[in-house]
C-alpha cells in the first residue's frame, strides 16, 4: 500500500499553502480513473469542489456531491474512484500531532458543517493573506474538524503570555507553535481562544501591531518604504503596502504625504 507523505497527492496540484505541520492543496483529475488503495501520513479532509468523486474506506462507499467534505485520520486505506467528468477536490491536511483526542481517530462526514464553509473560505482567501495569518485560521478550523480532548477554559494567564509575547516580537517572523510554546499552551488551543478573547486571529492582531509601528517611523522618517517594509517583518514592500492599505484605507505614500502636511500646518 502507497503512504503519502503531507502534501503528496494522486493527480494534478496547481497551488498548495502550507505552514509548520499543515498543507492546503486543490487537486484536480482531468479525467476517469481509479486510485490505488493508498493511505497518507497526515489527518487530512477531502472537500469536493466539483465533478464525479466516490471514495471507499473502512469498509464503505462514499459518493460525493459538490462541497462535500470528509475527514480522515492518518493511516486509514482508502481508494478514490473518478468519473468520466473528472473531479476538483481540495484537500487540508494536518500531522497527527496537531490531534490529541481518540475520538478523531475515524472517519467523519463534515458535509455541511461550519468547518466545510471554513475550509471553504480559507481556500477563496489562501492567496490574499500573510503566511502568519493563514496559519492563525488553518489551527483555528483544526480545532473545530478535530477538538482537544478536553474543554479546556480559557486560560488568561496564557493568553496574556501569547499577546506579551507578540508585542515583543512582532517585527520577527512568527510561526504559532513558537507562540504557544512561549505561553505554555497547544496551538489548536491557542488558535482557537485567542479570537475569542480578543476579536481577531493572531495573523491580524500581529499585523495591526506591525502597521501601527510602521505609521510612526513613516510620519517622523524619510526612510524608504522597502526598509521599513523589511524592518517590520513584512516580506517585501509590495505586501507591506497592500497590508497598510487594506487597514488604514492609505497607501503608506498617501498617509507620509498626509503626514508631513500636517506637521507643516502645525508649524504655521
Amino acid at each position: 500500500m502507497s503512504v503519502l507523505a503531507l502534501g503528496q497527492a494522486f493527480g494534478r496540484v496547481p497551488q498548495r499553502w502550507t505552514a509548520d505541520s499543515i498543507a492546503l492543496s486543490p487537486v484536480v483529475h482531468d479525467q476517469k480513473r481509479v486510485n490505488v488503495a493508498h493511505a497518507h501520513e497526515a489527518a487530512f479532509v477531502t472537500l469536493m469542489l466539483d465533478g464525479d468523486y466516490t471514495e471507499k474506506a473502512a469498509l464503505r462507499s462514499f459518493r460525493f456531491e459538490r462541497f462535500s467534505a470528509m475527514f480522515h485520520p492518518a493511516g486509514i486505506e482508502h481508494q478514490d474512484f473518478i468519473g468520466a467528468s473528472g473531479v476538483r477536490l481540495l484537500m487540508f491536511e494536518f500531522t497527527s500531532e496537531l490531534i490529541e483526542d481518540m475520538r478523531n481517530r475515524s472517519l467523519r462526514d463534515l458535509s455541511g458543517s461550519r468547518a466545510a464553509w471554513d475550509l471553504l473560505a480559507l481556500y477563496r482567501d489562501a492567496p490574499h493573506i500573510e503566511q502568519l495569518e493563514f496559519e492563525s485560521r488553518a489551527l483555528e478550523l483544526i480545532g473545530r474538524i478535530a477538538p482537544l480532548a478536553r474543554t479546556t477554559p480559557r486560560d488568561l494567564p496564557s493568553l496574556q503570555r501569547a499577546r506579551e509575547y507578540l508585542h515583543a516580537r512582532f517585527r520577527d517572523r512568527l510561526m504559532i507553535k513558537d507562540i504557544a510554546r512561549a505561553a505554555g499552551v497547544h496551538p489548536v488551543y491557542l488558535g482557537q481562544v485567542f479570537r475569542r478573547q480578543f476579536g481577531e486571529t493572531i495573523g491580524a492582531y500581529v499585523n495591526r501591531l506591525r502597521i501601527r509601528a510602521a505609521a510612526d517611523q513613516l510620519s517622523s522618517t524619510d526612510a524608504p518604504l522597502a526598509d521599513v517594509a523589511f524592518e517590520y517583518g513584512f516580506c517585501d514592500q509590495s505586501h507591506f503596502q497592500r497590508v497598510f492599505k487594506r487597514l488604514s484605507g492609505r497607501t503608506p505614500t498617501e498617509f507620509r504625504k498626509n503626514s508631513e502636511a500636517l506637521r507643516s500646518v502645525a508649524l504655521l
